[in-house]
């Protein structure tokens, strides 16, 4: 009995210090929902000048996203033909990635959005820094990033495998592509 009880223990102790079966979790924003993009308007203007800069501001490229870390395992996932698992961490800003089982393969991540515009007004009249006002879904590859969706917050779990998935995939409509040189089109 007493072998019995010691070997429960020992599984019991196994499983709890596990990370892979450790209870995870990261936030998302309730009220976050896809924007449409109309170039005509001034602020969504701003808006893909801004997205198409941030990756540049952010150091965030292909090498960037296939080192980064983060520690809670959301799912996995098909784009296509190639597999895929949704990562997320809270503890460094709403850090999601997407990270494909088969190397040198895209990956997809979620990159916070400042306004540009309204950052050099801030600091022009000595005013507290713009803020984080959404959030968009890229894809990068070693030839570039391209930006998909642009979100009002940070979507939940399922919303972000879903609309990764086809992001990965190719359907849908992109906004803009940056390639490695610095170049950027525009496609909405």
């Amino acid at each position: 009995m007493r072998c019995h009880l010691d070997a429960m223990i020992a599984i019991f102790t196994l499983f709890a210090a596990t990370p892979a079966w450790a209870d995870c979790s990261v936030s998302s924003d309730a009220a976050a929902a896809e924007k449409t993009i109309d170039p005509g308007v001034d602020s969504d203007a701003d808006l893909v000048f801004s997205m198409s800069m941030m990756p540049a501001f952010l150091h965030i490229d292909y090498a960037s996203v296939a080192k980064a870390k983060p520690s809670c395992k959301l799912g996995q996932f098909d784009a296509g033909t190639l597999g895929y698992s949704l990562y997320g961490d809270d503890d460094h800003g709403h850090q999601r990635i997407a990270k494909p089982d088969h190397k040198g393969k895209p990956f997809a991540t979620m990159i916070p959005v400042v306004n540009l515009m309204k950052a050099i007004e801030s600091s022009k009249n000595h005013q507290p820094p713009a803020k984080v006002e959404g959030y968009f879904l890229a894809t990068i590859d070693k030839s570039g990033i391209t930006g998909w969706i642009y979100y009002t917050g940070m979507p939940d779990a399922d919303t972000l495998r879903h609309d990764m998935a086809q992001a990965l995939a190719g359907t849908g409509h992109p906004i803009f592509k940056r390639n490695g040189d610095g170049k950027i089109e525009v496609f909405v």
